[in-house]
């Protein structure tokens, strides 16, 4: 009943709400755009419900070129997304580059046998080789190897962890990579709950 008389957020300029998710970390990639932005939605949509549009769109690629992130530190990840071999050496790319490469990781490879039903990844780290294996379930993703990613993070006092929702976005997860202070910022902006991922693993 009291719902009926909440107040709507007042409307912020799609400017505005940028430059504020700025002050959380969160910014567009060099090849990003303000046009790849509005290919999703029109500009009234994102300022009368401000960062509700905005923050999933973030999360997602540029549909033109190399389709590279929009902003680095978020990602929508469909998790039906093993389709070759590399598919995996590609996920532990986009951690690291969403982590900012503040891991010294070189090397990545990763092979997805579809009949054999066996899958992994490695990458060298500091002059040691890490190697996780990781669950075949036709094209969908295991969703252990970013868990993994996380506590490896935290094993080597990164400045950044990963937070997550699973469960608002159907077959997606949404990722963002930030610090603590960066989250806490964050998540006042966000419409949807986030929290660290391992708490959810």
């Amino acid at each position: 009943m009291f719902s009926l008389f909440q107040k709507k957020p007042a409307p912020i300029s799609l400017e505005q709400q940028l430059k504020t998710l700025a002050d959380c970390g969160i910014t567009l990639s060099a090849q990003a755009t303000l046009g790849d932005i509005l290919g999703h939605h029109a500009r009234p949509a994102y300022e009368a419900a401000p960062f509700k549009e905005l923050i999933p769109v973030l999360g997602m690629e540029i549909e033109r070129d190399d389709f590279a992130p929009l902003c680095a530190r978020l990602w929508m990840c469909d998790y039906e997304r093993i389709e070759d071999p590399g598919a995996y050496a590609e996920i532990i790319a986009r951690l690291h580059q969403m982590s900012a490469q503040c891991l010294p990781i070189t090397g990545i490879t990763g092979d997805v046998d579809f009949a054999g039903g066996k899958a992994w990844v490695a990458f060298g780290l500091a002059g040691t080789r890490v190697h996780w294996d990781a669950v075949v379930d036709k094209d969908w993703m295991d969703p252990g190897i970013v868990v993994k990613f996380d506590q490896l993070l935290k094993a080597q006092r990164a400045p950044v962890r990963i937070y997550s929702n699973h469960t608002d976005f159907g077959q997606s997860a949404f990722f963002a990579c930030l610090s603590t202070a960066e989250f806490e910022r964050f998540r006042k902006l966000a419409t949807f709950k986030l929290a660290e991922i391992e708490k959810q693993a």
